[in-house]
């Protein structure tokens, strides 16, 4: 059995389908879920996380771009927490590769907001450098793209990281009409006042 297969009928063990109407208030676009429960979710991607983490590059692409057609919302989790758990090993080429996610793959807050969280947030922080890609991701025609240009570098602000940047991207991005991206600068207004000492 493959990796994507072993994966697949773990969640699928834990569906509970039923809830999908229950799940699907949370998002605007609709979502194709087993409803299992991010805590399995977890656990299966910690649990599977050696495995992945011997494959070879042009491998680890196949099974995570398996997980993302799918079109599953849970296995799109679990491509993002295999990696959450791959960072002391990722490097520019897996930075690129998280780029075209959000262009090809990232339809929904939760799992843009997860990849940051997770992945590109803990990474700028190890590179800062990295921060300078943001920019043109803020002109993308990706929605999600140019959340994640707001939302990635808030765990650096935190650490009193990328103000000037940050302010640069909040200008970008500012006077939007998208919601998702209305709530997206004003997380990043309340990091960048909490880290200046004004809340």
């Amino acid at each position: 059995m493959s990796l994507v297969d072993k994966i697949r009928a773990e969640l699928m063990a834990h569906s509970e389908p039923y809830k999908l109407p229950v799940m699907q208030r949370f998002f605007k676009e609709p979502i194709d879920a087993y409803c299992t429960y991010t805590v399995h979710v977890r656990r299966i991607a910690k649990e599977r996380a050696k495995e992945f983490a011997a494959l070879g590059e042009k491998q680890r692409d196949e099974v995570t771009d398996a997980l993302w057609r799918s079109g599953k919302f849970e296995e799109g989790a679990v491509a993002i927490q295999l990696y959450a758990r791959l960072l002391r090993q990722c490097d520019e080429r897996d930075w690129k590769r998280f780029e075209r996610w959000l262009d090809n793959y990232v339809r929904n807050w939760e799992h843009c907001d997860a990849l940051c969280a997770d992945v590109l947030g803990p990474l700028l922080i190890r590179h800062p450098n990295w921060i300078a890609a943001m920019p043109a991701w803020t002109a993308s025609k990706k929605t999600y793209k140019r959340r994640a240009a707001l939302v990635a570098p808030l765990k650096g602000i935190r650490k009193g990281m990328f103000r000037k940047e940050a302010e640069a991207l909040y200008a970008a991005v500012d006077g939007t009409s998208e919601d998702i991206l209305k709530k997206a600068l004003k997380w990043m207004r309340k990091e960048l006042a909490s880290s200046s000492g004004e809340a």
